[in-house]
């Protein structure tokens, strides 16, 4: 195997490790400031909404990458525990509009501020050069992801 082979394949693999990890994280529970415990997946739905305000079922679907029956699902145990909200778009009756709560903007600030403690106790040490370069080759995997997922195939 020359070289070149062999870092791809070491690239293949840490990747493949840091995704495998991400699902375990995504499954632990915290509390954010609500006195109810969350896990990392729900957390990860709620910055979604807030990230993409007046987004709806179908394109939260396509930018978490999930499927809209699961996000229906997700969008629904949330709404139950008060940290989103579906409202009708009045642009379009057909369309559901997903909102966070008062409770979810709660979550989000105290998720946004764990992610910057996060890397300024365990990343301080990247360069926005070498970030931004890191969200160009993500950039490329999820565009590589998309073609795959959509083709499905591998």
């Amino acid at each position: 195997m020359d070289e070149n082979t062999k870092i791809v394949n070491d690239a293949f693999s840490q990747f493949e490790g840091v995704i495998n990890k991400f699902r375990v994280i995504e499954k632990i529970s915290r509390d954010l400031g609500t006195g109810e415990m969350i896990n990392v997946g729900e957390i990860h739905m709620i910055a979604a909404v807030d990230k993409n305000p007046g987004i709806n079922i179908t394109k939260l679907s396509a930018r978490l990458g999930i499927t809209k029956g699961a996000v229906s699902q997700a969008v629904g145990k949330l709404e139950n525990k008060n940290y989103l909200k579906r409202i009708k778009d009045p642009k379009n009756n057909k369309h559901v509009l997903v909102e966070l709560t008062d409770r979810g903007k709660l979550v989000v600030i105290e998720h946004y501020r764990l992610h910057r403690e996060i890397f300024a106790t365990h990343m301080s040490d990247i360069t926005f050069g070498q970030l931004a370069i890191f969200i160009e080759v993500l950039e490329k995997i999820e565009a590589f992801m998309d073609i795959n997922i959509k083709n499905k195939k591998m």
